[in-house]
């Protein structure tokens, strides 16, 4: 028997029941959706029945980490039953999934933070699978780079009022990826610098003016 296909109250619980059936580890499995009764705002917590397809895993398959977490994406959009597609590129040694569809706002949560959930369990689930860590970005109908920009254009009103007052501002806590994109835009910035401040979550970009530097400080 090299598939079945069971019925739990849980994803999880029916995943633990694929695993009992075929002796297999769930990394070993490619597992299919069927059919899932849901209730609650994600359809994910809360869910009456989810019946699934699972396939023992052939060897020398040519499974890669693009494969794996497009199928894993394609896996949570399933449950939650929401019609999206999901490519994936390679930018320089990261992996870039993309995620388009129609609901984006579900996926995405305010100022990104359920993106940033996906994202992380993202990088989880490659690296349990591949026993190894990759550099990735979730990304979902473009929103990053709207946000971006977004958060450039209030970067430079910031930066106009630091340059009025001399008085340093903080921007609003930010994830590393939106910190890093206000550090490269000022970055060779002649009257302004920028730092992150703050611990986890609530590390923050403070925007301040470069400190010029004395002739006796040159010549050290």
């Amino acid at each position: 028997m090299d598939y079945v296909e069971v019925e739990g109250k849980t994803y999880e619980e029916a995943v633990k029941k694929a695993c009992a059936e075929l002796k297999a580890k769930e990394e070993d499995l490619d597992i299919e959706v069927k059919e899932i009764d849901t209730k609650g705002i994600l359809g994910i917590l809360g869910s009456k029945r989810v019946r699934i397809i699972a396939r023992l895993r052939e060897q020398g398959e040519g499974e890669t980490p693009e494969k794996y977490g497009r199928n894993f994406l394609r896996t949570i959009t399933e449950m939650i039953g929401i019609p999206s597609e999901v490519n994936v590129r390679k930018v320089g040694d990261r992996l870039v999934f993309s995620l388009s569809t129609k609901e984006g706002g579900i996926f995405i949560g305010k100022n990104g933070e359920v993106m940033e959930a996906i994202q992380f369990i993202l990088r989880l689930a490659i690296a349990k699978r591949f026993k190894h860590s990759f550099k990735l970005l979730f990304d979902i109908n473009g929103y990053r780079e709207k946000r971006k920009k977004a958060l450039i254009d209030l970067a430079k009103k910031l930066a106009q009022k630091v340059r009025k007052t001399g008085r340093p501002v903080k921007t609003a806590p930010l994830n590393a990826y939106e910190r890093r994109a206000i550090h490269t835009y000022f970055k060779n910035d002649k009257g302004i610098q920028t730092k992150s401040e703050g611990e986890g979550p609530t590390k923050r970009v403070v925007i301040s003016l470069k400190k010029e530097r004395s002739k006796e400080d040159e010549k050290r």
